[in-house]
């Protein structure tokens, strides 16, 4: 009995072996099979973003969120407003732009 507890312990912790070809596959993860002839894929298609996209949408965030906003740094009501709504609005007002929480930024600048 300790013997069949013994082997199944290992057989469970061993890792499971996985058969496959060492084949190589385009930049979709496909192939053609030598013998069949059969085009196939491996991999699940990954949408990629363009590094240069990923870098612009990364520095703005870091501006936005290391900056601390006045209602001073705009000059105009409308200008804030558009910054307090992509920084997320009243669920999100981090720079305090909406003191009245009434949804409006920077009500005492000029419009």
């Amino acid at each position: 009995m300790k013997v069949l507890v013994g082997i199944l312990t290992i057989a469970l912790l061993l890792p499971s072996v996985s058969f496959a070809h060492g084949g190589r596959t385009n930049a979709e993860g496909c192939h053609t099979n030598r013998k069949t002839g059969e085009y196939h894929c491996h991999a699940k298609k990954v949408k990629r973003v363009a590094k240069s996209s990923a870098r612009t949408t990364a520095r703005a965030s870091a501006r936005s969120v290391y900056v601390d906003k006045n209602c001073s740094d705009f000059e105009t009501q409308k200008e804030a407003q558009k910054f307090y709504e992509q920084e997320g609005g009243p669920t999100q007002d981090a720079h305090d732009l909406d003191r009245d929480k009434n949804g409006i930024a920077c009500e005492s600048n000029k419009k």
